[in-house]
């Protein structure tokens, strides 16, 4: 079965040896994701809601170099900093997947990289077994 390593070109993916996602066969897994601005900074400090959005647009972008896309997520980890935010990080969740609505669980942790994100969000995806690495 072949594997394709897939790299949003962050600096820590070679750094920290890891890739952003992994396809083998038709799974994919998304490593754990927050909000980077691309810059080396944080995108929507302060507000778990944008941390989400920016969180699903580095995920989109991955997904999409292995041929898959947003709606193929069968499941979502969302980790939050601050219990109190899951309303909020329910109802992002919510707006980007509709009807999709893949499994998802959400947990607060002691805290992650960088002390303004407030939330990582990891994900496995599934596509159908002729698609390819390169189309969806």
């Amino acid at each position: 079965m072949t594997r394709t390593n897939i790299s949003t070109g962050s600096a820590l993916e070679e750094k920290y040896g890891y890739s952003r996602a992994v396809r083998v066969g038709n799974v994919i897994k998304v490593a754990g994701t927050c909000a980077s601005d691309g810059e080396g900074g944080v995108a929507g400090v302060g507000d778990v809601g944008a941390q989400i959005a920016r969180c699903y647009e580095i995920i989109a972008s991955a997904l999409e170099g292995a041929g898959a896309s947003l709606g193929d997520i069968v499941m979502n980890r969302v980790y939050l900093t601050n219990i109190d935010d899951a309303p909020a990080a329910g109802e992002a969740h919510g707006a980007i997947f509709g009807e999709v609505r893949p499994a998802c669980t959400m947990m607060a942790i002691g805290g992650l990289v960088h002390p303004d994100f407030l939330v990582e969000i990891e994900c496995e995806a599934v596509i159908s077994d002729d698609a390819d690495a390169t189309t969806h």
